[in-house]
C-alpha cells in the first residue's frame, strides 16, 4: 500500500517499474478499480494541486519502485514552468476524460462493449512497451470487474464470448488481446 484513500499526503509519484492499482472503497467494503499505473507515468498530482486529499488507493500489484517528489516542489515547478504545467493539464484531462466516458459507459452500455473498450484502451498502454503483434495485458478477471464495476461472473461470461470470438486468450493473470480490430469493431456497440 503506498497510500490510502482520503490519505493528506500530497506527494506525486513516477512509476520506475512495476505496476499499482488506483482503487476507492465501495458500498460494504467493495473495492472498485478507477485505473492502473504503468512504469512512466505520474501519479498522485491532483492531491499536490489541491491539497484536498487522495481520492484513491494505491497499491502495488507486484514489486514496484516509485520515485516520489514533495507536492510543494511539483507546485512550484507547475506554477514557474508551462512545459511541466501543460503536460500536468494533459494528464488530468486525460483522466476526466476517462473518468466522464466510464460514467457515461456505465449507464448507456452493455457489458460487452465496455469490456471491448476497456481492452482497447489497455491494449494501446501496454502496447507501447511492448513489440508484438498481440498484446499481454497483466490483469486478473477480478480486476477487470472492479474496473467495469460489474460482478466476476458476468466478467467472465464476457471474456468467454470473447475467446470464442478470436480476439482474446486468456491465462491466469493474463488477457492477451491477438485481434484488436476485431476487438475495436465490438467496442462500437
Amino acid at each position: 500500500m503506498l497510500f490510502h484513500e482520503s490519505d493528506g499526503s500530497t506527494r506525486v509519484y513516477h512509476c520506475l517499474s512495476g505496476s499499482l492499482r488506483l482503487v476507492v472503497s465501495g458500498a460494504h467494503g467493495r473495492e472498485l478499480l478507477l485505473g492502473i499505473v504503468l512504469p512512466g507515468e505520474v501519479f498522485g498530482e491532483l492531491a499536490a494541486i489541491d491539497h484536498g486529499g487522495r481520492t484513491t488507493a494505491a497499491v502495488a500489484v507486484h514489486d514496484t519502485c516509485v520515485a516520489e517528489l514533495d507536492g510543494d516542489v511539483y507546485l512550484a515547478g507547475v506554477r514557474s514552468n508551462p512545459h511541466l504545467a501543460a503536460v500536468a493539464m494533459v494528464a488530468l484531462a486525460e483522466q476526466l476524460r476517462a473518468a466522464n466516458r466510464r460514467i457515461c459507459d456505465g449507464e448507456t452500455e452493455r457489458l460487452p462493449v465496455r469490456a471491448a473498450r476497456l481492452l482497447l484502451d489497455l491494449t494501446t498502454r501496454y502496447a507501447s512497451r511492448a513489440d508484438a503483434a498481440t498484446c499481454s495485458i497483466p490483469i486478473t478477471q477480478t480486476d477487470l470487474a472492479e474496473w467495469l464495476g460489474a460482478s466476476r461472473e458476468a466478467t467472465a461470461r464476457v471474456l468467454s464470448e470473447l475467446r470464442c470470438l478470436g480476439t482474446i486468450t486468456t491465462a491466469r493473470s493474463l488477457i492477451t488481446v491477438i485481434d484488436a480490430q476485431k476487438l475495436a469493431s465490438l467496442a462500437t456497440g
